[in-house]
């Protein structure tokens, strides 16, 4: 049984979420980088190195597609692959230089756009905003 409101809130959550990603997916293209692109870099630099699996795990995409992925931006230059010396299977992925500077430019923009949007809110608004996300996103 459906919500009296359901429909609506299900657009606005939609329109919030493509609003967010129309305002992150404008910072990527100008590094002509993708979506996914862009927060796999954001993913790794979180820790300096991340594996295959991981990086597929946080996407939630199959491992060869985030292989794909990682492939072109190891062509571009942006990320390098090491094999794990103990288990080959394991396969590292690495920032390089250049790309943590670009990575700080877009968490930055990212966080300048969330604090545009929540600057809207009341403190006591952005407080009840977590708690219902909170919820919301409990498995």
């Amino acid at each position: 049984m459906s919500l009296p409101n359901q429909s609506f809130l299900e657009d606005l959550i939609l329109t919030f979420r493509r609003k967010i990603l129309e305002s992150m997916r404008t910072e990527s293209l100008k590094h002509d980088l993708s979506f996914s692109q862009t927060e796999i870099l954001r993913f790794i630099g979180l820790n300096e190195q991340k594996t295959m699996k991981s990086i597929a795990d946080h996407l939630k995409i199959t491992p060869p597609s985030a292989s794909v992925l990682v492939a072109q931006m190891e062509k571009r230059g942006l990320v390098r692959r090491r094999s794990d010396p103990i288990d080959r299977r394991i396969v590292w992925i690495t920032l390089v230089p250049k790309t943590k500077k670009l990575i700080d430019s877009a968490c930055k923009k990212k966080q300048l756009i969330f604090k545009g949007m929540l600057s809207k809110l009341t403190e006591k608004d952005q407080k009840e905003l977590e708690r219902i996300i909170n919820i919301l996103i409990k498995e």
